[in-house]
């Protein structure tokens, strides 16, 4: 048992050979210098156009893409030599918007640094890599071409260093734990909140219980008390209501006066009326 799990890293090292070993295998290729000559033909080629150039290239294909790829694929007809021509319409543009997007990694062409040679996948499609030195990164053309080597695709990519790859994995991860951890925190202040909206909730409700409930009559306000008379009354206020009952019982004088000189036939000159006393039998009462 022990030597059988001491053989499984061998067997398992194996295994990933062959499963690499059967998507693309290196292979030998008689006409390797036409590869080659190609590639740097195509290198060339890019590095002879500037930033701008590539990008209005690059627009004018996109804007007529239907129209380049009708072309590319009438091009032995057009052209009349009977070739057809090097790429697809698409693989055309890949390389052409693969190199303008990196071209800042590059820096300034230098010259081929290595023929990788030709690998070929489990469809008979052959890739041919090349490794171009540029200022700042390196860069690896990789051509797949197909059974009339014509390239169907095109990738160009710049090289990065060991300590550049180490940084940018660094990077990326602090990126994306930052991430997580920024969703969290949000996460968790949404769920601290839910008890204030609960509570919230639990208001309006006994605030709607309230309102439906029959407000009761408010108790009378009590009667205020009366005031206390004053022990002693002003002067002034006195003199007044004297002075009022003297000039009442004056006025009732003379109209009794008046009357009784009226019915009498005496002139008021005649007699004095000393007092006034109210009478049972008084004739003067209405019925």
């Amino acid at each position: 048992m022990k030597r059988s799990l001491k053989k499984l890293p061998a067997l398992l090292a194996l295994l990933g050979v062959l499963v690499l070993a059967g998507c693309s295998a290196k292979v030998a290729v008689p006409n390797e210098a036409d590869y080659q000559m190609r590639s740097d033909q195509y290198v060339q080629m890019l590095v002879s156009m500037d930033a701008a150039t590539l990008e209005t290239e690059i627009d004018s294909l996109e804007s007529h893409y239907e129209d380049f790829e009708q072309q590319v694929a009438l091009y032995p007809y057009i052209g009349g030599t009977g070739q057809k021509f090097d790429f697809t319409a698409e693989a055309y543009l890949s390389m052409l918007s693969s190199y303008a997007a990196n071209l800042d990694e590059f820096g300034a062409y230098v010259g081929v640094k290595e023929y990788e040679g030709a690998t070929e996948d489990s469809d008979g499609y052959l890739t041919y890599a090349t490794v171009y030195e540029f200022e700042k990164h390196d860069m690896r053309m990789s051509l797949q071409y197909d059974q009339d080597n014509v390239v169907i695709t095109a990738t160009l990519d710049p090289i990065y260093s060991t300590g550049e790859i180490a940084q940018k994995a660094a990077l990326n991860t602090l990126i994306g734990m930052g991430s997580v951890f920024v969703v969290l925190i949000i996460l968790c202040f949404l769920i601290s909140c839910f008890k204030y909206v609960h509570m919230a909730e639990e208001k309006a409700k006994k605030g709607k219980k309230t309102e439906e409930q029959p407000k009761k009559a408010a108790p009378a306000a009590p009667a205020p008390a009366p005031a206390a008379a004053p022990a002693e009354a002003e002067p002034e206020l006195v003199a007044a209501i004297t002075a009022a009952t003297v000039t009442a019982d004056t006025q009732l004088v003379a109209v009794i006066t008046a009357a009784v000189a009226a019915e009498s036939g005496m002139s008021a000159d005649g007699f004095v009326v000393r007092s006034i006393r109210r009478r049972s039998g008084n004739k003067w009462k209405k019925s």
